[in-house]
């Protein structure tokens, strides 16, 4: 029979604890590198697309109202939800913060009088979320009347 001499007993010596650190190290900065450069572009997307589309809801809730109050309360609250959702600092969050501050010109005496100004901070944030979407943009603007007017119907 063969003899078999026993194996050594590993001993971990200050080579095997500088491997162990660098290769933690490594793949910390790998970590990180991945987070910086694929992760968050992409969050910083996937929030922006949901501003856009919330407030595009929003939108098409308010175009559905009948009266100016209705339609700048939808239009407003999609707005405040745009900014909450947008990254602080980007150009749709500045848009969203412009349009929102219009609310505080709303005046029940003059509906009509503000409108064409908040159709154009309106148009601006749609033109940006048109590019963040990846959609084509088409200004478009309905009339709202106060109340709904009634037609009159044939008397016999």
């Amino acid at each position: 029979m063969t003899e078999t001499k026993p194996k050594k007993k590993f001993k971990w010596g200050w080579s095997d604890t500088i491997i162990a650190v660098s290769v933690v190290c490594l793949a910390g900065v790998g970590a990180t590198v991945y987070l910086g450069v694929v992760a968050k572009p992409q969050q910083i997307v996937q929030s922006q697309k949901d501003a856009c589309n919330h407030f595009n809801s929003a939108l098409a809730d308010a175009y559905k109202t009948d009266n100016y109050k209705d339609f700048y309360y939808k239009l407003f609250r999609g707005a405040y939800k745009g900014i909450d959702e947008s990254i602080e600092g980007k150009e749709l969050n500045k848009d969203f913060a412009s349009l929102a501050q219009l609310e505080t010109y709303i005046d029940p005496a003059n509906y009509e009088g503000i409108l064409v100004t908040v159709g154009d901070a309106t148009s601006k944030v749609q033109a940006d979320c048109a590019v963040i979407l990846g959609v084509k943009f088409a200004s478009q603007t309905p009339a709202i009347s106060e109340s709904p007017v009634a037609t009159p119907s044939p008397t016999n």
